[in-house]
């Protein structure tokens, strides 16, 4: 959830009056605790689109219909779309698009199409909001990139640089723990 990201970060950053307004949110907002908690969630999103974009990509798999014109608009798309990974006919063979700004340019009207494309999480808008992260991906790593960019933001260079090593060490960290699995050949005897 966005408010355990916001916590961590908050606990990296050592700003106990964010911490304090979260194990009792119920209490009113000062100003000062509201534009931190906006700060954080802004970079929170800054941050899973980074990683989304640049280095986990989320895929999503979808069932589409063309239209007359043989177009699949991206807003009838269930995600927000980012890439296309492949586009598939009903007999499940790839088929050849073109991509327009708004839409898909497909080869037949009235037509369903299955969809494989990557994709970046909705814009969150609460800390009550839950997260769409990639596989491996915990809180933490988020967080210290949330650290490193609030403390940028605070003009705090080196406890910026300092979470951002933190934060490009663990996504390494992941991508080589979660790197490219191989399946090796079977014999039978």
């Amino acid at each position: 959830m966005t408010k355990d990201i916001i916590k961590l970060s908050a606990i990296y950053l050592g700003l106990t009056d964010i911490i304090e307004y979260l194990k009792k949110p119920t209490e009113t907002l000062s100003d000062d605790v509201k534009e931190k908690t906006d700060d954080l969630l802004l970079f929170t999103n800054y941050i899973i689109k980074e990683i989304t974009k640049s280095y986990f990509p989320l895929s999503h798999t979808e069932d589409v219909v063309s239209n007359n014109l043989c177009e699949i608009p991206f807003k009838n798309l269930s995600k927000n779309a980012i890439a296309i990974k492949n586009l598939k006919n009903q007999s499940m063979q790839e088929v050849t698009f073109n991509l327009y700004p708004e839409f898909i340019k497909v080869g037949f009207p009235n037509t369903k199409y299955t969809i494989t494309y990557n994709y970046t999480p909705n814009k969150l808008t609460s800390i009550e909001d839950k997260i769409d992260l990639p596989l491996g991906l915990d809180y933490e790593v988020v967080a210290y990139g949330v650290a490193s960019e609030y403390a940028l933001s605070r003009l705090l260079y080196s406890e910026a640089d300092m979470w951002e090593d933190k934060f490009k060490s663990a996504l390494e960290n992941i991508k080589s723990k979660h790197g490219e699995r191989k399946f090796y050949a079977r014999r039978l005897y």
